[in-house]
């Protein structure tokens, strides 16, 4: 019998010295050095546009992403409207899609898409675009954003909210683009 005991022993002993070298604990030692300071400013970029929508380019205008701005896929782009100046609030900016309804129940839509190297603004609606005046179609201003998804959700942006997410983008950077013809 006494070799049966022996077999169990042996892989037991070792069973528990590994366990006990596994839970002995030293001294944590002296902390490391500090990493390399990580890139300062903002997390975000963002740039404006001017566009004119217009029968002959069907209400759409394109605009390339500036080349100093790398889009990832996991990027949230939003895109403002610049609605109106208040001359005691300053700039009104609405989020796209952003609609205008007329008295006669029509609406018009202001909307965008994009790829990782450009940006496309629309106008649509069931509205005569031929119809809606200038004050619609004429030196429209957009600002678009480009911000991290991580960013975006750890630090609850509203994305409706151009001013919140303005705190992410260095406005100072914001630079004015031309369409693309």
């Amino acid at each position: 019998m006494q070799p049966k005991t022996e077999s169990i022993m042996k892989p037991l002993s070792l069973l528990l010295a590994a366990l006990l070298f596994v839970s002995c604990q030293g001294d944590p030692g002296p902390a490391g050095p500090e990493g390399p300071p990580g890139p300062a400013g903002s997390v975000g970029q963002a740039f404006e546009v001017e566009a004119d929508f217009t029968e002959s380019n069907e209400y759409t205008q394109f605009f390339d992403i500036p080349e100093n701005i790398e889009v990832l896929d996991s990027d949230i782009i939003t895109v403002y409207l610049l609605w109106e100046v208040d001359e005691n609030a300053g700039d009104v900016w609405r989020v796209l899609p952003a609609s205008e309804f007329f008295s006669d129940g029509a609406e018009l839509q202001y909307a965008f898409d994009h790829t990782a190297v450009d940006i496309k603004l629309f106008m649509t609606g069931d509205v005569d675009l031929n119809t809606v005046g200038e004050a619609y179609t004429q030196n429209q201003i957009f600002r678009v954003a480009v911000l991290p998804v991580d960013y975006v959700e750890s630090n609850n942006v509203d994305l409706s909210d151009m001013d919140a997410v303005m705190q992410a983008v260095d406005e100072s950077k914001v630079e004015r683009l031309q369409p693309v013809q």
